[in-house]
C-alpha cells in the first residue's frame, strides 16, 4: 500500500466522524491489500468497525454512520450508481476519462467531495 499515512488518516478521521470514503486500488488484489494494510496499521479497527468482506470490496461501517470502503478500478464502474462519497482516494496514474465518467458524479453531492492521488 502505497498511501502516505497522512492521507490514511485523514481517511479515517473522515469515516469516523460519519463521511463516507472510498479507497481505490488499481486491481482486486490490490484493493484487498489496502484494506489488510488498514487493519493490520490500525488494529483498534477491528474492535470499533464493523468490516464487511463481499466479493468485489471491503467495507468498514463505524458507529456515527461513516463508511470506509475499498474498490477495485477494474471491477464494473456501473456498481458506482448512486453512491455519494465524501472523499476519494485513487492510485496515481488513474485515467482521467474514468474520474470523469464514473468517480466526479459520486463526489458531487458531498459538502466536501476531496478527490486525492496516494
Amino acid at each position: 500500500m502505497n498511501m502516505s499515512k497522512s492521507l490514511a488518516v485523514d481517511a479515517l478521521l473522515t469515516a469516523v466522524d460519519g463521511g463516507h470514503v472510498a479507497v481505490f486500488g488499481d486491481s482486486e488484489a490490490s484493493m484487498r491489500a489496502a484494506a489488510r494494510w488498514f487493519r493490520s496499521e490500525y488494529p483498534e479497527l477491528d474492535v470499533v468497525a464493523e468490516m464487511i468482506h463481499a466479493k468485489h470490496r471491503e467495507s468498514m461501517t463505524f458507529p456515527g454512520g461513516g463508511t470506509l470502503t475499498f474498490l477495485s478500478l477494474t471491477s464494473n464502474p456501473d456498481r458506482l450508481r448512486g453512491w455519494c462519497l465524501d472523499r476519494c482516494y485513487v492510485p496515481i496514474g488513474t485515467s482521467p476519462r474514468f474520474v470523469e465518467d464514473h468517480l466526479r458524479w459520486n463526489l458531487h453531492a458531498s459538502k466536501d467531495g476531496t478527490m486525492a492521488g496516494y
